[in-house]
């Protein structure tokens, strides 16, 4: 039933659902000139400023107000595990012949495999969306494995199909070892979201966001100027915004 209203408040407010409506919206008015000049003017204006690298910056300034990891609190924390979230897992990959992880995934694995490496802890990998016969974990731990050389302990969660799940099962899986405080690696967009969630079963966590997306750096007039690139990163933090809202109404 999430799954179902989530993909409705899609629908709704995100692209292009909300560009299919409005044009919907502007065809049922074409005899009432007023009226459809404002909804046409309204779409040019949401699609400009949709597609605006400003618009992102903005956007994931709100969603990444948390800060990387420094050396000093990597060599100083006293930590139990690294959990590292799953962001996706493709069907089919060509070249492999056979599921592959997907681009937030690898992002995160990365990290966390650097992250696993500098400090020797044990990993837990959380992920159960399957696609050809292995989930997102399983594949995880194998990439970690095979193409890190991670030696360490390495924990699989198969179960989570959302990012409330992966707290939920991982969490019971860190009260299985009697480990207590955790390294929470995911996307620095994605880490309030997360955050919100596993605070709901262990609230002994230490954030390691990572790929940010915003800067601080001064804008430049190309940042004003629309292109498709802005257009991706602006859905995907109004993903993430809406997301954590829903979060807080459903799971509350």
């Amino acid at each position: 039933m999430s799954h179902y209203l989530t993909r409705i408040f899609e629908l709704l407010f995100l692209p292009p659902g909300i560009f299919i409506i409005l044009l919907l919206m502007s065809i049922l008015f074409i005899n009432k000139l007023k009226l459809l000049k404002g909804l046409l003017l309204l779409q040019v204006l949401f699609i400009y400023s949709l597609t605006l690298p400003v618009t992102s910056h903005f956007l994931f300034q709100q969603l990444e107000n948390v800060p990387a990891l420094t050396q000093t609190q990597i060599k100083n924390n006293k930590v139990d595990a690294i959990i590292i979230l799953a962001g996706g897992i493709k069907a089919y990959q060509q070249e492999y012949h056979a599921p592959d992880i997907g681009y937030f995934t690898q992002l995160r694995l990365r990290y966390g495999a650097w992250l696993q490496k500098q400090t020797g802890l044990p990993v837990i990998v959380t992920g159960g969306i399957e696609r050809g016969g292995i989930t997102e974990a399983e594949l995880m731990a194998q990439i970690l494995k095979n193409e890190y050389a991670l030696s360490g302990k390495i924990l699989v969660e198969k179960q989570s199909q959302n990012t409330y799940e992966n707290s939920l099962y991982s969490s019971k899986i860190m009260a299985s070892q009697g480990w207590h405080n955790y390294y929470l690696v995911t996307s620095a967009f994605h880490m309030p979201r997360a955050l919100l969630s596993f605070k709901q079963h262990n609230k002994n966590i230490i954030p390691a966001p990572m790929a940010f997306y915003h800067n601080t750096m001064d804008y430049l007039w190309g940042d004003f100027l629309p292109g498709s690139n802005a257009m991706w990163k602006n859905y995907l933090a109004l993903h993430e915004i809406i997301g954590r809202y829903w979060y807080q109404l459903y799971y509350g």
